[in-house]
């Protein structure tokens, strides 16, 4: 048998292993659809676990503004915002973090989540400095304060 033969039958071994396996996928497929629907532990609205990340997400969403707003200032020379940015860098940074422990309901969300917190005071009060000037500080600020309370309603 030369090497044009075995490529042939390799070939053709893995055709047939495809369509078999195609055809046990579909009759199992079939028998899935049949079975009632599964249940997954993901959380609720509501639930605490759900608060925590939409508001780990708002808070990463309105620090990446504020951060963009921050950038746009330096461009233009003025680095009034030099603080404010470095704390909202890492409250981004966390707060992703958080959303992510929170949907796995990891083991270490509590301990994650009082990092968070004080990130988030941190860049709360940094923020507040200049909420009156600038909206995205304030949105900012507002998003950490909601952040901070989701953090401490959950569970022990």
């Amino acid at each position: 048998m030369d090497h044009e033969d075995r490529v042939i039958i390799d070939r053709r071994d893995v055709l047939f292993t495809g369509i078999g396996t195609l055809a046990a996928l579909t009759l199992t497929g079939q028998a899935l659809a049949e079975e009632k629907p599964h249940q997954h532990d993901t959380p609720q609205a509501g639930n605490p676990l759900q608060k925590v990340i939409a508001a780990a997400l708002d808070c990463r969403g309105e620090g990446e503004a504020c951060l963009a707003h921050c950038l746009g200032l330096f461009a233009a020379g003025d680095t009034s915002l030099a603080a404010c940015a470095i704390s909202v860098s890492e409250t981004v940074a966390l707060c992703t973090a958080l959303a992510t422990a929170a949907s796995l309901n990891s083991p270490r969300l509590q301990k994650l989540a009082a990092v968070c917190i004080d990130a988030c005071e941190a860049c709360e009060k940094e923020c507040r400095k200049h909420e009156d000037k600038h909206a995205s500080c304030k949105a900012c600020a507002d998003s950490c304060k909601r952040c901070i309370a989701a953090c401490k309603a959950l569970p022990a």
